[in-house]
């Protein structure tokens, strides 16, 4: 990985939170959008969304930008918190 282990950590942290607080809203999620045809995939897209800004953000504090092997790990990143999005959904 290229990405700083602080960063790494302080990402995987919000993420945790970011699932966690959708697992607490998914009853108000299925009543409010009954019709969405795929709703994990937008609670996905959400999560990733707001991690992509903290993670983007964690590099301006140190005034750095974030490579394009970085921007890598960060999907490898997120990408392994998918399978817990879907299972809310099933």
């Amino acid at each position: 990985m290229v990405i700083q282990k602080d960063i790494q950590e302080y990402i995987e942290k919000h993420i945790k939170l970011m699932i966690s607080q959708t697992e607490s809203y998914i009853p108000f999620i299925k009543i409010a959008f009954p019709f969405s045809k795929n709703l994990a995939d937008s609670c996905f897209s959400l999560i990733i969304g707001n991690a992509l800004s903290v993670f983007i953000n964690q590099y301006a504090i140190r005034m750095k930008y974030p490579t394009a092997s970085d921007f890598e790990d960060f999907g490898k990143i997120t990408s392994k918190y998918r399978h817990q999005v879907d299972k809310f959904f099933k």
